[in-house]
């Protein structure tokens, strides 16, 4: 953010430090240890994984050998790949960060992206994933009351695709259809799939099960699921006991058609939000399969706070 008077550019900067150190403390309340992530990534090494993401959106620089590398386009990826390697049985290591990421961003110029955020590993799965989303709200809760989540379970629409016989690239259409909630893109794209009418039904619906839990449950209990689907709604259900037993109910919608931008969750997912913002605030989920593809399955979960969006919000507001 820019500003025309020294005296507005110095208050600024004061205010998102004070938010930075209260966000920090919270972290350390709760058991969490400073740890810094590396500033670059080699391309070669996680070839696979910045395919997803698209290495377009990638800050490539030329290193000393003329090695072509990358400034960290994800702070958790960065962490977990140093990490696990390492792991020994029965370890927990609740860590936080603050650091940045880099993006290619519209014509080709670099956005720097403030993030804080935590990595909850080798924790009892149910146990951490209540544990991470409580202080999720809590964050979100402490700078602004009229904040919505919005959370899923990814092995929702996994367990459905599981049931789809189409290749990838159809699968990745329809991903792409699912997050940007496209409903007349949706009933064209299954016309031409050949799939049971029951998932056509299902798929065709999908955009509807949001809303509280029981609302959700209601909803999707009358389509297509198999037993990872049924083991998303459990899950769910579960969480949303604790999360109104915090008195969270009503900041919480449960949507059960998320699909979040980086494709390695495979749990819990959850987005936060304010008022007169369209960016996340609050962006996590669980990933444990994730960290297999470093060497070692490990129960992980974690996520990551826009600071910088939180310091406009609260700028504007003032």
């Amino acid at each position: 953010m820019e500003y025309l008077k020294i005296e507005d550019e110095i208050k600024y900067h004061s205010q998102k430090y004070r938010i930075q150190r209260e966000i920090e403390d919270m972290f350390i309340e709760e058991g969490y240890f400073y740890i810094e992530p590396s500033l670059y990534e080699n391309l070669d090494e996680l070839e696979s994984f910045y395919k997803k993401i698209g290495k377009e959106s990638l800050v490539k620089i030329i290193n000393g050998n003329s090695d072509v590398v990358a400034l960290r386009p994800d702070n958790t990826t960065n962490i977990i790949k140093n990490i696990i390697p390492k792991w020994k049985q029965g370890m927990q290591l609740k860590l936080f960060y603050n650091s940045s990421i880099f993006k290619n961003v519209n014509n080709s110029n670099i956005e720097e992206i403030k993030q804080l955020g935590i990595e909850y590993l080798g924790g009892f799965d149910f146990e951490s994933d209540i544990e991470v989303i409580v202080l999720a709200l809590n964050i979100l809760n402490k700078f602004n009351d009229k904040f919505i989540m919005e959370i899923s379970n990814s092995k929702y629409i996994y367990g459905l695709l599981e049931d789809i016989n189409i290749d990838k690239i159809q699968e990745k259409q329809l991903k792409n259809i699912i997050y940007r909630k496209n409903k007349f893109e949706m009933f064209d794209y299954i016309k031409k799939l050949n799939l049971p009418s029951k998932i056509i039904d299902c798929l065709a619906n999908i955009f509807e099960f949001q809303g509280n839990i029981s609302q959700v449950i209601k909803r999707a209990e009358k389509f297509y699921t198999n037993k990872i689907m049924e083991k998303a709604l459990e899950e769910l259900i579960i969480l949303g006991d604790f999360i109104k037993k915090e008195g969270y109910s009503k900041y919480v919608c449960f949507d059960l058609s998320m699909i979040t931008e980086l494709d390695y969750y495979d749990g819990v997912i959850f987005k936060g939000y304010y008022p007169n913002s369209f960016k996340e605030i609050i962006k996590g989920g669980r990933y444990d399969s994730f960290t297999e593809y470093f060497g070692e399955k490990v129960s992980a979960i974690g996520f990551s706070v826009e600071l910088d969006e939180i310091a406009n919000i609260i700028n504007t507001r003032r």
